[in-house]
């Protein structure tokens, strides 16, 4: 140990040359020694022996800082609080705005870029802190990257096998979005016509231009999905009117987005979610439109490879105007656009209080003979976040199918020995229509005295099947029922 003031004493031979050595120990020993150096310098090292630290001191000279231990291992270390921006411990290469620091008492921050991101707090407290961004906290496993998100933000929490899995609840409003179910067509092509045709159920095909498509349930799909919605241009339209436009639609209830609270101050924003696939590739567009088709959300998505299947998302602010109905009739009808003229096309990312199915510019793929446009997985969602497609039973697409549309029930009727006794028989629907349904009847046969049949006393439950007589004698009918109320 050796310390000393830093002056060689002004002497000659022996006595020089001791100071001077006494001098250079001192400073090979950083002045070690049990009391800190009766002269100081500022920017002086002490080896402090008694407290096994060591210390230099400050700019001013009037106190000392505490570096390290001098065995290497600390049991306690002081520093200053920080702020977020200037944290007590900062790392080098990712600047001085991002390390550790306390906020106030009991309290420790992380901070990144100058933020706030967590803090632990005197309160057993964890608190997140997302910094205008849109995810707080997200736990990455091995495979998924989200396998726990927390988005304060959107006030939503992720959770990878909850959101994708039965515990997840309904969150789709969306029916039939992976396009399994087709009651009417059963993988039949459809023309699309300009009063519209239904594809699979709930989602129709429109087209009021010059040209020609079709379309129908693929087994094309991405892996996951085992149908899709394939339309195909046979006959190309390469200038559409302005007015002209070619789309494929779902209505979707009222009753089922009413809590979106859309018209009013509270509206909730909307994530939408799909695969789609097309030979061309480009700019396409849709939108999301009220039941009087004047609020239009206009919105885009690119295809960048041509016959490959692409998982696109897009999130939508909730409209605080305009009338949204909460009932049984349209809440929001939701297009993507095939092609579409000048006064059907707007600008994308706003709500507009115009009718538009797409965006300016928009690829259209009834412009091109030969085009293909797969499209399926469809989820439309409350929140900005998407989440993983939610997957209902077959049993449970069918009958949310049901509410708007049932065919290939078979009624059937055998007469009495007086069919004037009895020619009149209670029909249930296997699920509660959305209103009171148009009934048709086909493939039907009758035998004997029974004439034929129709629909009476029609309710959303069910009606009655009236079979018409022409004699007091036995008699058959037989018929295929078909009940329909879309929206």
């Amino acid at each position: 140990m050796a310390q000393a003031d830093g002056i060689v004493s002004n002497a000659s031979g022996a006595a020089v040359r001791a100071d001077l050595n006494n001098q250079l120990a001192a400073v090979f020993t950083n002045h070690s020694g049990s009391t800190e150096p009766s002269t100081t310098y500022a920017y002086q090292w002490w080896a402090d022996t008694t407290n096994g630290v060591m210390k230099l001191r400050n700019a001013a000279n009037s106190a000392w800082i505490t570096m390290f231990q001098l065995d290497g291992e600390w049991t306690s270390l002081a520093l200053e609080n920080g702020s977020a921006a200037s944290p007590s411990i900062y790392f080098k290469d990712s600047g001085t705005d991002t390390g550790v620091y306390s906020p106030g008492t009991d309290q420790v921050g992380i901070s990144t870029a100058g933020v706030q991101r967590v803090n632990f707090n005197g309160s057993t407290e964890v608190v997140f802190n997302d910094g205008g961004n849109d995810v707080d906290f997200r736990i990455e496993g091995d495979t998924n990257p989200d396998l726990f998100k927390i988005d304060a933000g959107a006030d939503q929490v992720q959770v990878a096998n909850l959101n994708g899995g039965p515990l997840a609840g309904t969150r789709n409003r969306i029916i039939n979005g992976d396009m399994r179910i087709d009651q009417r067509n059963a993988g039949a092509s459809v023309t699309a016509t300009s009063g519209g045709v239904f594809v699979v159920d709930r989602w129709d095909i429109t087209e009021d231009t010059d040209g020609t498509m079709t379309a129908q349930q693929s087994a094309t799909a991405p892996a996951g999905f085992t149908s899709s919605v394939l339309v195909t241009t046979t006959s190309a339209d390469a200038s559409l009117g302005a007015s002209q436009y070619a789309m494929l639609s779902q209505r979707i209830e009222g009753l089922n987005v009413s809590v979106l609270a859309w018209g009013t101050a509270s509206a909730q924003p909307v994530v939408l979610s799909f695969w789609v696939r097309s030979s061309l590739t480009g700019t396409f567009g849709g939108a999301l439109r009220n039941s009087a088709a004047d609020r239009s959300y206009p919105f885009t998505y690119a295809i960048s490879a041509a016959n490959t299947w692409e998982l696109k998302t897009v999130a939508i602010s909730g409209d605080t105007t305009g009338t949204w109905l909460g009932t049984n009739g349209i809440g929001i009808r939701l297009t993507f656009g095939l092609g579409a003229g000048s006064s059907l096309s707007g600008t994308a990312g706003a709500w507009a209080s115009t009718n538009v199915i797409s965006t300016t510019g928009a690829t259209s793929v009834v412009g091109t003979n030969g085009a293909t446009f797969y499209i399926t997985g469809v989820q439309l969602e409350p929140g900005s976040v998407a989440t993983p497609f939610e997957r209902r039973s077959y049993g449970q697409e069918l009958a949310l199918s049901q509410r708007y549309h049932q065919t290939g029930a078979i009624i059937r009727y055998a007469g009495p020995t007086n069919i004037a006794q009895g020619n009149d028989y209670s029909v249930l629907f296997p699920v509660s229509m959305r209103s009171s349904p148009t009934v048709t009847f086909s493939s039907t046969s009758f035998t004997g005295a029974v004439t034929g049949v129709s629909a009476t006393n029609i309710t959303t439950q069910g009606f009655v099947a009236s079979f018409g007589t022409n004699a007091t004698s036995t008699g058959t009918g037989v018929g295929t029922v078909t009940a329909t109320i879309e929206l």
